[in-house]
């Protein structure tokens, strides 16, 4: 199955699911995609450059130490595995691989989409996505 099969599969599942993506932060590259409209595919472009920054930047470090210091996080963590965004209009959903830690899938989600639900169909597509690569 080709990443973008898996991403398609995935979005079928995903509430109100509008574009997915994967990323290669070492990169910055956009190894995959999948849209319903053209805006979604610019978005995804944009977003590519914009993950590792989120993952990987000082802010979130700063603060990933933080909790490494408290005890609350693990020594050997890649760092967080998930972040979601919450937008005027969007979701966005971003999780990062357990078997590529430098690899990201991106959801975007209309704002009418069930967070929980959203939440849960995006874990559930990890596996079957990261396969694809």
């Amino acid at each position: 199955m080709t990443i973008e099969a898996a991403l398609n599969t995935a979005m079928e599942t995903i509430p109100d699911c509008i574009a997915a993506g994967y990323v290669d932060m070492e990169t910055g590259m956009l190894l995959g995609t999948n849209t319903l409209d053209s805006d979604s595919a610019d978005v995804l472009d944009s977003l590519a450059l914009a993950v590792a920054n989120l993952f990987q930047g000082r802010g979130v470090k700063a603060f990933e130490d933080l909790l490494r210091a408290a005890g609350v996080e693990e020594t050997d963590n890649p760092g967080f595995g998930e972040i979601a965004v919450f937008s005027n209009d969007r979701l966005n959903i971003f999780l990062r691989t357990r078997e590529y830690p430098d690899h990201v899938v991106c959801y975007i989600c209309r704002s009418s989409a069930n967070v929980g639900l959203a939440l849960t169909k995006s874990h559930l597509s990890l596996g079957p996505v990261a396969a694809a690569v």
